[in-house]
């Protein structure tokens, strides 16, 4: 099902909350590229990123009744997802196992911070093999940040969320997330000098 962009998302969730099950197809359809963005950088692992994506969007389907401003679904099922890939690494970390296995990243859009334009010849062979060689770096280094800079940076900066909003979803202050992030883009910008 292709993605009705002239429905707005607070009718959709309407729809969805009164049972109709294609308006909440349309939405995911609409929002599990970026959660499943989200849920990889956090969780630097294709297939935990996709059952985390499955399960918030079960676990929002579920939900949904509770949602009471049905404009606010993008940020709600976001947060939910966050909540969700941060589960997993606290449970990694808990194991003491690692969550990275060298994956790489398969056709994702480059993070805005990298600053890497998306013009240009998409059919680009070297073009497709710097942006993955970046991202797959990129991937890496924020896995050596702690999970709750690491997932306010993913917030903002995939998400394109605001402060506020990451701070609801974190639960944290606002000038909590900003010094995560600024933490965050610091040793990004450090550890990815050789991509300058």
């Amino acid at each position: 099902m292709t993605p009705n962009p002239a429905i707005p998302e607070h009718a959709l969730v309407l729809r969805a909350q009164d049972g109709d099950v294609a308006a909440f197809e349309m939405l995911v359809d609409r929002y599990q590229g970026r959660l499943f963005r989200i849920a990889y950088m956090i969780l630097h692992d294709r297939m935990d990123a996709e059952d985390v994506v499955q399960e918030s969007l079960v676990l929002a389907w579920r939900r949904l009744g509770l949602l009471e401003d049905p404009a606010a679904f993008s940020g709600w099922v976001s947060k939910i997802t966050t909540r969700a890939a941060t589960d997993v690494v606290r449970r990694a970390t808990r194991r003491a196992t690692n969550a990275t296995d060298g994956e790489v990243f398969e056709r994702l859009p480059p993070a805005p911070a990298l600053g890497t334009a998306t013009s240009g010849d998409p059919l680009n062979p070297e073009r497709s093999a710097l942006v993955q060689a970046q991202m797959t770096a990129l991937a890496g280094i924020l896995q050596t940040l702690d999970a709750s800079v690491r997932s306010c940076w993913v917030l903002r900066e995939v998400g394109d969320m605001s402060y506020r909003e990451i701070a609801v979803i974190v639960d944290a202050t606002e000038s909590t997330v900003r010094g995560r992030i600024a933490r965050a883009r610091a040793h990004i910008v450090e550890h990815m000098e050789e991509w300058r």
